[in-house]
């Protein structure tokens, strides 16, 4: 299997205290994402909240819709939804669009549906959905630190990257809408981090059937993740062909991968099959182009030249169109990044390998699958479609990894004191400077005008004790941060050296120390 990028790869552990204080960061984000779930008055076409909680309604009634099935008119059951209908300007519009999308966050959420029906009350719809999606941005928060870890090995790393992610206004705000966003990415980052733990520590049951499971919650949930799916499962056949290259080795690998994709493909592939029939391709976005009237942006070629365009998508994940005044903290954390990814390839240039172990498996696979989702996007925005910000989440662990080591590539420059010591410092201060941030942008977010008023019988005093809440889980995340962690190591034998015995902690710290 594919090893880390030192023969006798060191294994370095989490420490539990900085696992926790990622598990409160993405407590952070999910307060200020419950936030709005609770309290915006339902978004009907700049967040799709109307077709998309159309299309659960559908699926309650025991029908799955099209993209030309009408939105829901039952105005006693969904009055939000029906409001939202007299805002929208043309007939295309009061359709439930979003029907080209796989049904699994739908299915998710009938049971609020159902209970908005039993109660007579139509807001249990409204926030039980977002919450759901609240829920997937936050989970999606933490695996990104989960994934960090897995290709730096490097505990301050993981914490950072964590807090990077987390300060991001598509994942935070944008977490608290009806939207099947939060639970795509999360699915697809699980599968990232099964593949990446596979490459890294070895094939086993346990960790093939997370990635057959977690990649059919992806397919499920929403296109991009079919192509993680086939993405993974090849990365995980190359690997298993490197270690053996025997027809049983040849055997095993395709059998592997076989798993890997075809659990996923049994459980989602009829309904890319059903869009084929109805559209004429798997995700009915030429017939979505064609319903709109949208006309093309340009050629391939054109998009993916515009410099313009993606420094306004990378600026858009932290700060909404606008709140242009906040952009200069994302564009100086950039400016950071960069300077120190170069100061590290120079670094190792110079100096050689660095003793510290990373997956180097992992990284090509983060940078392979951003291509791919990148390459996927150019062409749906040449083509006619709207380059939203969404639709970048998928490349947060690659993004927010890629900072974090920037960042902490300046720090390490620093010749005085411990360098994790130092190096968890700076992680602490720069996620708690990020936290701070993102209240102001989020404070700006709920008293702007963009907010567009409030959900009916929405209580604001206790969505604040949420976010207050979120808050005290922030300050403890970086209090427990900034304290140095031991790191204890266990290296793998070499190949003419017994194992030891089995010991306990203190004999492994012992060791350690040794």
């Amino acid at each position: 299997m594919l090893r880390s990028t030192h023969e006798h790869r060191v294994e370095v552990r989490l420490p539990k205290r900085l696992l926790a204080a990622m598990v409160l960061v993405a407590f952070f984000a999910l307060s200020l994402s419950s936030y709005v779930a609770l309290t915006r008055s339902l978004q009907y076409q700049t967040r799709d909240e109307g077709p998309n909680a159309g299309y659960a309604v559908e699926l309650a009634s025991g029908r799955l819709p099209t993209i030309d099935t009408p939105v829901t008119t039952d105005a006693r059951r969904y009055p939000q939804v029906v409001e939202g209908l007299g805002t929208m300007a043309d007939e295309p519009h009061r359709h439930i669009w979003t029907a080209n999308h796989p049904p699994l966050y739908y299915l998710m959420s009938l049971p609020f549906v159902a209970a908005s029906g039993v109660l007579d009350a139509p807001q249990v719809m409204v926030v039980g959905m977002r919450m759901i999606n609240a829920v997937g941005s936050a989970l999606c928060v933490l695996l990104v630190g989960l994934i960090a870890f897995e290709v730096t090995r490097r505990a301050a790393t993981a914490f950072l990257a964590t807090g990077i992610s987390a300060s991001c206004a598509v994942l935070v705000s944008a977490g608290g809408h009806i939207a099947n966003d939060g639970v795509a990415v999360a699915a697809s980052s699980l599968t990232m981090l099964a593949t990446i733990r596979i490459l890294n520590r070895g094939l086993s049951p346990k960790r093939l059937t997370l990635v057959a499971l977690a990649g059919a919650a992806a397919a499920g949930a929403k296109a991009p993740g079919v192509l993680t799916v086939v993405l993974c499962g090849a990365a995980i056949a190359l690997a298993l062909l490197l270690e053996d290259h025997s027809r049983r080795g040849v055997i095993r690998a395709l059998a592997v991968s076989a798993v890997a994709t075809g659990v996923p493909a049994l459980v989602t592939g009829w309904f890319y099959v059903r869009n084929i029939v109805l559209y004429g391709d798997p995700t009915a976005t030429g017939a979505l182009l064609e319903k709109f009237d949208r006309e093309s942006n340009g050629t391939w070629w054109q998009v993916l030249t515009d410099g313009a365009l993606w420094e306004d998508w990378y600026e858009r994940l932290w700060v909404p169109v606008s709140a242009q005044g906040y952009v200069v903290v994302v564009d100086v954390l950039a400016l950071v990044a960069v300077a120190g990814l170069i100061a590290l390839v120079v670094r190792r240039m110079i100096a050689g390998p660095a003793d510290q172990p990373s997956s180097a498996a992992g990284w090509l696979l983060l940078s392979v699958h951003a291509a791919v989702i990148l390459a996927n996007l150019v062409g749906f925005v040449a083509g006619g479609g709207n380059p939203n910000d969404r639709y970048l989440m998928p490349l947060m662990p690659l993004l927010a990894t890629a900072l974090a080591v920037g960042v902490l590539a300046l720090v390490d420059l620093i010749p005085a004191g411990s360098g994790e010591s130092r190096a968890q410092l700076m992680a602490a201060v720069t996620t708690f400077a990020l936290g701070v941030y993102a209240l102001l942008i989020f404070d700006w977010f709920v008293s702007s005008a963009v907010y567009a008023g409030r959900l009916p019988n929405s209580e604001s005093r206790g969505a604040e004790l949420v976010v207050a809440a979120g808050v005290a889980c922030g300050v403890l995340a970086v209090c427990l941060a900034a304290r140095p962690v031991r790191t204890y190591a266990a290296r793998e034998p070499l190949p003419d050296q017994p194992a030891p015995h089995r010991q306990g902690a203190g004999g492994r710290a012992r060791r350690a120390r040794r």
